[in-house]
């Protein structure tokens, strides 16, 4: 019986396999199915994609997405955001390179996408930590491309919020942003990064350092028009006259614009003038007294007049006043009554009747006689004689740019330089004087010590008087930088539109398409009936061992009993 047991529990174990075996045959036809249809979709997005069809492409692969999970879901929507991003649907593409990085965690090929997608998108921030994640990646060669990217982005992330700091004139913070830009050099960036540290490093008074990266910038790009007048600006800064003169005339080989054309051959001829003037031998004298004897202008306020009256007209209606030009007034007066050695102070009047000077701000262009240069101040004696009073008028509008107000540094250093003409000095030759005939770079907007000496030669005979600075002139707040303002058309900001991102683009798909699913459901056999008992046939009898007691019984005789 024992072997009749064993047998009826091999068939039940036999039967359930079996049974089994069935049911799984069923789920893999559906499995396969799944894989099958997934695939074709893919196969044809692919074909579609290396066609240049991505609307059609991404179309196909959408369909393949709907069977997911399947073998091929990471593979198809990494497809998939690639279409989105040869479509321009950043955020699309974005969002299927998620869902395939969840269908295949280990694939940094997604990290690569998103931060493509994100560099469109401009969001630096987002696409360099993807690039960070893409780094850490096995594949060694990925992590060295990511690598090289990501310092690329970083070059470029610098680049562009160096030219954000330009526009809002920071430009010490924008320097320091494109020197480390520059450290990437040679890229499709350098003209642009050259010649924005030569315009920032002129704004802040470098001019040797912004003629050095001018010359770089023109070593990537020679014919950008903008460089070559900003370095003949930083030249006539220098008071190198015949090299700013070499560059303008280069400039004007290249630019098209009439107006400004027209402005660097005025400006030519100008500092042909302003070179004769510079090689005046009263330039190495502690002062410039004799130039104004030579002039005929030693004329200054009689002792008796003293304490000056000056009356300031209200700019409250004046489009571009601001309340502090009222403190710069007062700075230039406490300024210069220093200078003179206590011989010169002043009281504020509260009427224009019997003022010895009278200050008013403007926003019309201002017309000087003497001169075909824009001035952005202009000081006249009102009558003659030793009852002379003198009108400052100080220009709010920027002479240059259409629209545009002075800027607060430019304004204290052209009161400065007009309360000079009102106490009596003229114009010096010296390119580093407050009272040189035109701004330079050159000059720090406080009076040197030639301005200085020379005021007090024309005081001289005064006697000293009591005089206190009037605590009015420094306003609150942090300190005005006083800065030299344009007398001529100033270089325009460079354009910065033309910023290129990293050339990084995703490979072209998955090198190919991987083989489609090799399962074939085997055919389906005869079911068996829940319940059968199989009917095993015994073996054949040897009818020599009928009696034998061995092979010959097909049934298992159990011994007799005792």
């Amino acid at each position: 019986m024992r072997s009749f047991f064993s047998t009826v529990v091999l068939y039940l174990v036999v039967t359930v396999c079996l049974s089994n075996m069935l049911i799984g045959t069923q789920a893999s036809a559906a499995n396969y199915q799944s894989e099958s249809s997934a695939y074709k979709f893919y196969s044809q997005g692919d074909e579609l994609y290396k066609r240049g069809a991505y609307s059609e492409a991404a179309s196909a692969l959408a369909q393949a997405c709907s069977f997911d999970p399947t073998t091929y879901s990471s593979r198809i929507h990494l497809n998939l955001a690639q279409c989105y991003q040869q479509l321009k649907r950043y955020d699309d593409a974005i969002k299927q390179a998620k869902l395939a990085q969840k269908f295949d965690s280990s694939d940094p090929f997604a990290l690569y996408l998103m931060a493509l997608a994100y560099s469109e998108l401009k969001r630096d921030d987002l696409c360099i930590s993807n690039l960070q994640r893409y780094i850490n990646s096995p594949n060694a060669t990925y992590a060295a491309e990511a690598r090289e990217l990501m310092q690329r982005m970083k070059i470029y992330s610098c680049t562009k919020d160096g030219c954000d700091k330009m526009a809002k004139g920071r430009f010490r913070e924008a320097i320091k942003l494109f020197e480390i830009a520059a450290t990437e050099d040679p890229s499709s960036n350098s003209s642009c990064i050259h010649g924005n540290l030569c315009y920032a490093y002129r704004m802040i008074g470098n001019s040797p350092r912004a003629i050095s990266e001018g010359k770089k910038a023109l070593s990537f790009d020679p014919n950008d028009a903008g460089v070559v007048y900003n370095i003949a600006i930083a030249y006539q800064d220098q008071a190198k006259f015949d090299d700013s003169i070499s560059y303008l005339r280069r400039y004007l080989t290249m630019e098209t614009d009439g107006n400004r054309r027209n402005q660097a051959e005025q400006l030519i001829s100008e500092l042909l003038e302003d070179r004769k003037k510079l090689k005046s031998a009263d330039n190495k004298l502690p002062d410039y007294m004799d130039v104004q004897k030579k002039n005929g202008s030693t004329w200054t306020f009689s002792s008796g007049r003293m304490p000056l009256k000056v009356y300031m007209q209200p700019g409250s209606n004046v489009p571009g006043y601001k309340p502090i030009y009222r403190s710069f007034v007062l700075k230039a007066l406490d300024t210069w009554c220093q200078a003179s050695g206590k011989k010169v102070n002043y009281k504020l009047a509260k009427s224009r009747d019997n003022a010895d000077i009278v200050v008013r701000w403007t926003a019309n262009a201002l017309a000087a006689e003497s001169e075909s240069r824009v001035v952005s101040g202009l000081t006249t004696p009102q009558s003659s004689g030793e009852d002379c009073n003198m009108l400052v008028e100080l220009r709010t509008t920027d002479a240059f740019t259409p629209g545009a107000y002075v800027k607060d540094g430019e304004m204290g250093s052209v009161t400065m330089h007009e309360i000079g003409h009102a106490l009596g000095l003229d114009h010096s030759n010296y390119i580093f004087d407050i009272m040189y005939f035109r701004s330079s770079s050159m000059q720090d907007g406080m009076p040197s010590k030639r301005d200085r000496a020379t005021l007090a030669k024309l005081y001289l005979n005064h006697p000293v008087i009591a005089f206190a600075a009037n605590p009015e002139s420094t306003p609150k707040g942090p300190p005005v930088v006083f800065l030299p303002p344009p007398t001529f058309a100033p270089p325009k900001l460079p354009d910065n539109t033309k910023i290129l991102p990293p050339m990084f683009t995703p490979p072209p798909l998955k090198e190919k398409l991987p083989p489609p699913p090799m399962f074939t459901p085997p055919p389906v056999k005869k079911t068996v009936p829940p319940n059968a008992i199989p009917h095993f046939m015994p073996p054949p009898v040897d009818k020599s061992k009928r009696n034998s007691g061995g092979n010959g019984s097909p049934f298992f005789m159990p011994p007799p009993v005792k």
